[in-house]
């Protein structure tokens, strides 16, 4: 009875802390993907500090399928429904690593926004210190399939690796002295949907965000509550013309500026 217990109380503090995941509200259902992508990557982990990102999982609700591939050619090329994509295994991560899901089947509906949680379990060692390459494979559950009805295609996912550093969080972050102030490019650039600026602030205060095109007119402003460290600001390519434009922030004390341009 005892153990009964204790599984049903383990099993429900991990319901509640996956409830804690929520899919980032910047990506819509058009985002189609797993946001970090491949080139954002997974944040670097650092020993003694514990790891916990949540992944935005955005699942299309249909898909291009070859008759060829199930050995029906002559049904062509034609759309299929995606019932579900779902992860059966993760191979590779660093030891003391898991992977969670929202919902917890990991079978993530087809149109559907969700999530998914990648932590540590207990904090990296000075032993664990390395790169790791990642391996997802999941399932994709189709139908409206001509013959079939269904159709499982089976998929990896392998573009993503984790890095353990030796040098400890708290040790990076003390490095950011007060007077740091730091514009990264955007990425990418040309921007043609959503891009990322990140900026550096050595302490947390209001920072000014703007945009200006070439004739030197102001195209957006935005007060952004910069946090001490790296901050994101995300720049949606439909809201300005193509074009060549400046951006720049603004901490009071120092202006940096970049170029960026848009081709939508």
């Amino acid at each position: 009875m005892n153990k009964i217990l204790l599984t049903l109380t383990l099993a429900f503090a991990f319901i509640g802390a996956l409830a804690q995941c929520t899919p980032d509200p910047q990506y819509t259902i058009n985002d189609v993907g797993i946001w970090p992508d491949s080139m954002e990557g997974m944040p670097i982990s650092y020993v003694d500090s514990n790891y916990n990102e949540f992944i935005t999982i955005v699942t299309p609700s249909d898909t291009l399928v070859d008759g060829a591939d199930f050995g029906f050619p002559f049904l062509g090329v034609f759309t299929a429904t995606i019932d579900d994509v779902e992860i059966t295994n993760v191979i590779g991560l660093p030891p003391n690593f898991d992977f969670a899901c929202d919902p917890i089947s990991c079978a993530f509906p087809g149109g559907e926004i969700k999530c998914g949680q990648l932590y540590s379990t207990s904090n990296p060692t000075a032993s664990d210190i390395g790169v790791y390459n990642i391996v997802i494979a999941t399932e994709i559950h189709t139908s409206n399939i001509p013959v079939l009805s269904t159709y499982t295609i089976n998929d990896t996912i392998d573009y993503y690796t984790i890095t353990i550093s030796g040098v400890s969080a708290s040790a990076v972050f003390d490095k950011l002295y007060n007077q740091t102030f730091e514009l990264r490019d955007v990425f990418p650039n040309p921007v043609n949907s959503q891009s990322k600026i990140q900026f550096i602030s050595g302490e947390p205060k209001d920072i000014i965000f703007s945009v200006f095109n070439y004739l030197g007119e102001k195209m957006d402003e935005q007060i952004i509550a910069a946090n001490r460290g790296v901050n994101d600001i995300f720049i949606n390519a439909n809201n300005y013309p193509n074009g060549m434009y400046l951006y720049s922030i603004n901490n009071g004390e120092k202006i940096i500026s970049k170029r960026m341009v848009i081709a939508n």
